[in-house]
């Protein structure tokens, strides 16, 4: 099993170190309820990106994140689920399998969970019918910076907006 549990606080600083994690089938890196932080992270999922769980806390502040699968599967950058379950990206690299007619989103977040988007450059939405928003989930999302392939202003926070150009949205404080 190729799949990583994160089950302690930690902080990788990954120095643009490569990590291929996962399978068709499951989350590259899951953290259970504790705080993570990456930097400088290089990471290339096999099946989802981040899995985040029961109240964890992920910053992901630089690097790449992709989600390279042929599972059929929905699959996500950032998966956040459970009550008090907090992502903070401020920055990074996000894409996923260049077949865009696929199940994929860059953010889930479940009911109970919030996702903060403060940066980052993340790519075109899927094509497939149910995914071409970019970001699903009930959960809250709060967006107040990146650069985005899909128009994210339902989750832009007030006080900031979405500008396109050229098919790009960039988020920006009014």
């Amino acid at each position: 099993d190729k799949q990583i549990y994160i089950e302690n606080n930690l902080i990788f600083d990954m120095n643009n170190n490569e990590v291929k994690a996962g399978s068709a089938s499951d989350y590259g890196l899951v953290v259970d309820g504790v705080y993570t932080q990456f930097d400088n992270a290089n990471i290339n999922s096999l099946g989802g990106g981040i899995g985040a769980v029961d109240g964890a806390n992920v910053v992901f502040n630089s690097g790449n994140l992709a989600v390279n699968t042929t599972s059929t599967s929905g699959r996500y950058n950032f998966y956040a689920v459970g009550n008090g379950t907090t992502v903070t990206i401020n920055g990074g690299n996000f894409s996923f399998s260049s077949t865009l007619n696929q199940k994929r989103a860059y953010i889930y977040a479940g009911s109970g969970a919030t996702v903060y988007v403060k940066g980052g450059t993340f790519g075109k939405a899927s094509t497939r019918d149910g995914y071409t928003a970019g970001i699903l989930g009930n959960g809250n999302i709060v967006i107040t910076g990146g650069t985005f392939g899909f128009n994210p202003t339902q989750w832009v926070a007030s006080g900031y907006t979405a500008t396109e150009s050229n098919g790009t949205w960039t988020v920006t404080k009014e």
